[in-house]
């Protein structure tokens, strides 16, 4: 399988800054490239992925994220629990007004709490029931939080986003779906357990430029390496770049060069948003 290299100028598209910047980068040796016999410089999706690391580590000037207080993560855990969707919905509302972006509210609040709804049932501390009453409120508030977050006139392309394979809800891939929408795409969500073959024909049918795989697997993710090589040579006219999202995926090696694999939507959000739309919310 080729490998999928990007142009200068499809970088400056995804990074949301200029061509002349992406040059800089890439003469000064901050953002790797490859050099075409002709000397055109062209990109690998993971290079691109160490140079977004590289500026957060320096202190890009993003904007922290919203409080992880034992408190916020608590009274949401409780909220999940009895179904209070108004209560989420609310919460929400009042980040998205200090500027919080769905990937970070999504990240330090709502994933928390809903891994501490499924570890309680795992635990035996909480019935069944109640998680399936908490996978069906963050449902139904992803689905309310859509068109809330759509940009007008935005034709940035369409996202296809997923549950990782071995991962048994869709919760993750709704909120990934989110920050697609909030970055100015198209988004799609697919539902648990299906093949890499039915993900790749929805991304060449959908003309996607985005596959977000997302869940909470289990440590190594196995079944993951042969999961996105199908996918990868399932989508080779839509050409669609593959991203992995959570903190077991981001720590799988030996993935395919042409596959991403970031910790949480945080990450994402900096693969899917341009800098400029980052910095007027």
């Amino acid at each position: 399988m080729s490998d999928r290299l990007m142009s200068t100028g499809d970088v400056a598209e995804v990074l949301g800054v200029s061509e002349a910047t992406v040059k800089r980068w890439a003469d000064a040796g901050t953002l790797n490239c490859i050099r075409t016999p002709g000397g055109h410089r062209k990109f690998r999706l993971r290079d691109i992925a160490m140079h977004l690391a590289s500026r957060r580590s320096a202190g890009s000037g993003s904007s922290p994220p919203p409080s992880e207080g034992e408190r916020d993560i608590e009274e949401m855990v409780s909220a999940l629990l009895v179904g209070d969707v108004e209560k989420v919905v609310g919460a929400i509302a009042a980040a998205r007004l200090q500027r919080s972006s769905i990937a970070t509210i999504a990240d330090s609040v709502l994933h928390p709490a809903f891994e501490r709804v499924k570890q309680a049932c795992g635990a035996g501390r909480c019935e069944t029931f109640h998680l399936h009453i908490a996978v069906n409120s963050l449902i139904e508030v992803a689905a309310r939080q859509r068109p809330t977050l759509r940009v007008p006139g935005s034709t940035r392309g369409r996202v296809v986003a997923a549950p990782l394979p071995g991962e048994s809800y869709d919760v993750l891939a709704r909120f990934a779906s989110l920050v697609g929408v909030e970055s100015g795409f198209d988004a799609y969500v697919l539902g648990a357990g299906l093949p890499p073959t039915s993900v790749s024909r929805a991304a060449e049918d959908l003309g996607a430029s985005w596959v977000l795989l997302a869940g909470d697997v289990a440590e190594g993710a196995p079944g993951l390496h042969e999961y996105v090589e199908r996918i990868l040579a399932g989508t080779e006219r839509s050409r669609a770049r593959v991203v992995c999202v959570g903190s077991n995926a981001a720590r799988v090696g030996g993935l395919p060069e042409d596959v991403l694999a970031v910790r949480d939507l945080r990450e994402t959000e900096s693969l899917l948003a341009p800098m400029a739309l980052r910095m007027a919310r």
